[in-house]
């Protein structure tokens, strides 16, 4: 968990699978907005586990894809037929892509306040 100068709260899943403590720590005690959830389905969530636990368990604002694995985006799209396509499907909150070069900012919502 991670709260920035803003109010803006950040659960980093790391390496890790479908948790109870997902619902009563990171949201029910810190209340995160914005999650940024691994999604690579060898030692962490998988594409429809990792969507449980955004639509279900934290509920944030939105969250960031990371550690799927695969080539994600090429020029700056979600390329299609990936677990991140599947994970963004299957989400029912704003999936935001991490892309080289690109600054990402977050209002304290989690909302995409830049980038």
């Amino acid at each position: 968990m991670l709260t920035f100068s803003n109010g803006l709260v950040v659960y980093l899943s790391g390496d890790t699978g479908v948790t109870a403590e997902q619902d009563l720590v990171v949201r029910r005690m810190y209340k995160a907005g914005l999650v940024l959830l691994n999604i690579g389905g060898t030692f962490t969530t998988g594409p429809q586990e990792a969507a449980y636990v955004v639509n279900e368990l934290v509920k944030p604002t939105a969250v960031i894809a990371s550690h799927a694995n695969e080539l994600v985006a090429e020029g700056g799209k979600l390329r299609t037929g990936t677990k991140t396509e599947t994970f963004t499907k299957a989400t029912t909150v704003p999936v935001r892509l991490p892309l080289s070069g690109r600054t990402m900012e977050s209002a304290a919502s989690g909302a995409c306040a830049a980038g």
